[in-house]
């Protein structure tokens, strides 16, 4: 007579599964940390987009000064150049360059 015995291999299976969650965990932290990635790059992106309408608009707004016969203001000029800095910063980031975020989660230009 024959009896058989099973092997008592839960522990291996139990790893299995374990290894299984914790590669599952991985990628699923990969793909989190690759979507928030992207969205602070849109984010920025389109920061840096607002930036540059401002840039324009200050720019027209120091010639018509100047056109009237003034000359342009300090502040105006050290404004529109701290606002490109930030736009470089901006795209900088997004294109992962930078590794600090801009303004607002950092310092603003000086």
């Amino acid at each position: 007579m024959f009896v058989m015995v099973e092997k008592n291999t839960p522990k291996k299976n139990n790893v299995t599964e374990e290894s299984t969650k914790s590669s599952d965990d991985k990628i699923a932290l990969v793909i989190m940390n690759f979507a928030i990635d992207i969205f602070y790059s849109i984010f920025f992106i389109v920061l840096a987009y607002l930036a540059f309408w401002i840039i324009v608009v200050l720019i027209i707004l120091g010639f018509i000064v100047r056109a009237v016969g003034s000359e342009q203001p300090e502040d105006l000029k050290n404004f529109t150049k701290r606002l490109s800095i930030y736009m470089s910063e901006c795209l900088d980031f997004s294109s992962q360059e930078e590794k600090e975020k801009p303004f607002p989660f950092g310092k603003f230009p000086d």
